[in-house]
């Protein structure tokens, strides 16, 4: 569990920048970024604290919010800025589920956006038979 003091300061750095997500490992540890993707076993993230660079630190943030405020957050952020977003490609990590014990931010699945897509067109499908 989290003390107070550093889930005040996880609100206050959401509140800036609410696209962030913040995972708690179960052996205390706090990985900051963005979700590129959540699996039933996996989290896939663009870990804010292996940019080396203040410049792309920097552009990272931005991305994200133009990635958080001008889109439906229904693609990844790398799907939204294609080739743009290539250089952060070597900070992406992906960690074990189990390993988690407290996610808090944002997350995104493919897997969930997919399955609500298909049930939308077999919805679609059962109006146009009637």
């Amino acid at each position: 569990m989290l003390d107070d003091t550093t889930k005040k300061k996880i609100e206050e750095t959401r509140e800036k920048h609410p696209f962030l997500t913040f995972l708690v490992f179960t052996d205390g540890k706090i990985k900051t970024g963005i979700v590129q993707n959540e699996s039933q076993k996996m989290i896939h993230l663009y870990d804010y604290e292996k940019i080396q660079l203040p410049e792309l630190s920097n552009t990272f943030l931005k991305f994200g919010d133009q990635w958080w405020w001008g889109s439906n957050q229904s693609i990844p952020i790398d799907a939204f800025f294609g080739d743009d977003f290539d250089q952060y490609y070597n900070i992406l990590v992906s960690y074990p589920k189990k390993t988690i014990e407290e996610i808090h931010g944002p997350t995104f699945s493919l897997h969930e956006t997919y399955i609500k897509r298909v049930k939308r067109k077999k919805i679609e499908i059962c109006n146009v038979k009637s």
